[in-house]
């Protein structure tokens, strides 16, 4: 009697098992169905010209939040922040394209507590950077966290790069080819942002420091961009009252090694938190309102006209 219970028992498993698995299967080829196939750079999309463009409309930028993004060196993959209020969560998304075809976004493998944004890939496509809060002695703290790359190619432990970053000194990293790290000094508290900069010496980090002239003039200067061979610098402005509250500006190195006067990359909307794609073509960005927010892109030839602007009215 027990042998013909257990095997019973081992029937209805496998009857169970025989239900359940065509319809785990089922839903997720419906699932995969829904979510297009993506092939070739910048996740499949179609360029835009000279006026930007909302970036992946309904596959990144949602009626979610979307801010801050990044594209690995080797264009593989493509890094953003979202944002679900319903899900109390701002979390770093990924899409990685494989075999030519991009995956659906999903949370990056080194999430860990909801609060996770402003993804940045080193030029080296080594390490990412990335910003979380903390409760220390009872208060929030922002902290630059990174990850490195480990032998699959994937990303390792999650690791802090020290005092001179936490808790509460930087924001948003933005690193060049050399290591030279240009940051948002965040060191005199919210709402006192500046561009700051972290050199390396000795292969090591040294210290935080305020970028001199001609930066820091605004109100509040923040979310820096570094082109990997320090040739221009582009970042964000903040002037509240004004329309558009938030702009770019652009900064371009001198033949004697100092910066030029920053100009503004004028895109007829908000914009903030800058990323150029590592080809060099394309200006993506952040736009819209506190809390909804998209990610928009646009011929970087926007950026190549201040440039000639600025050649111009210094050559009459």
């Amino acid at each position: 009697m027990k042998f013909y219970l257990q095997m019973d028992k081992k029937v209805t498993f496998i009857l169970l098992l025989s239900f359940i698995i065509p319809v785990c299967i089922s839903q997720a080829q419906e699932i995969l169905k829904d979510f297009p196939v993506l092939k070739g750079p910048y996740l499949g999309q179609e360029t835009p010209g000279r006026t930007p463009e909302k970036f992946a409309t309904g596959i990144v930028s949602t009626e979610s939040h979307e801010f801050s993004c990044c594209f690995s060196p080797d264009d593989n993959e493509f890094y953003f922040t979202r944002r679900n209020p319903e899900l109390n969560q701002t979390v770093v998304m990924v899409s990685k394209r494989i075999h030519d075809v991009w995956t659906e976004p999903e949370m990056a493998s080194f999430e860990q507590n909801g609060f996770s944004f402003e993804p940045s890939v080193t030029p080296d496509n080594r390490r990412l950077y990335f910003q979380t809060g903390k409760v220390v002695d009872g208060a929030m703290h922002m902290f630059t966290q990174y990850v490195e790359r480990n032998e699959s190619g994937g990303w390792g432990m999650v690791a802090d790069p020290g005092e001179i970053f936490n808790p509460s000194r930087t924001m948003h990293i933005s690193a060049a080819l050399d290591g030279t790290i240009f940051t948002t000094d965040i060191s005199a508290g919210m709402g006192s942002e500046a561009l700051g900069i972290i050199r390396m010496v000795d292969h090591k980090y040294k210290k935080l420091e305020k970028l001199g002239e001609p930066f820091n003039k605004e109100y509040q200067s923040m979310h820096p961009w570094i082109a990997p061979d320090k040739s221009y610098l582009i970042y964000t402005v903040r002037r509240p009252g004004q329309e558009p509250e938030s702009v770019l500006h652009c900064s371009f190195r001198q033949e004697n090694g100092s910066w030029g006067n920053p100009q503004e990359i004028s895109m007829g909307m908000s914009a903030g938190q800058p990323f150029v794609t590592p080809d060099g073509k394309y200006l993506f960005f952040t736009s819209g309102e506190r809390g909804k927010g998209d990610i928009y892109w646009v011929d970087a030839k926007v950026i190549e006209e201040i440039k000639y602007k600025r050649y111009d009215e210094s050559h009459p």
